[in-house]
């Protein structure tokens, strides 16, 4: 998300990551990889747990989830795997974004 941050946004999104941590382990982790988009932390998961992104046993550790919601709230495409290398590939959520909505 980060290569193709520009890409993103010029779709008209906005990409939003959130992290399982806490306030102060985001920070820590962004002095040393900052990130063009905002980073909002969920400590108490009441994210994690509404989009049902929860820890597994078999993920070690936070699931990877990616949501395309649009202006209006509605989930376009969401994609929850087990671990990291399962988030989708940028152009496929590109090429979501500048799909119809009805397509989507």
């Amino acid at each position: 998300m980060r290569d193709d941050y520009e890409r993103f946004t010029a779709l008209g999104a906005e990409v939003i990551a959130i992290s399982a941590e806490g306030v102060a382990a985001g920070e820590a982790y962004l002095r040393s990889h900052p990130l063009p988009y905002p980073v909002v932390a969920d400590e108490e998961h009441t994210v994690f747990d509404a989009y049902d992104v929860t820890s597994r046993m078999m993920s070690l550790g936070q699931r990877p989830g990616l949501f395309v919601v649009d202006a209006e709230g509605v989930i376009r495409f969401d994609s929850i795997g087990v671990q990291q290398w399962q988030i989708p590939p940028n152009e496929q959520v590109l090429e979501i974004l500048g799909s119809p909505q009805e397509q989507v």
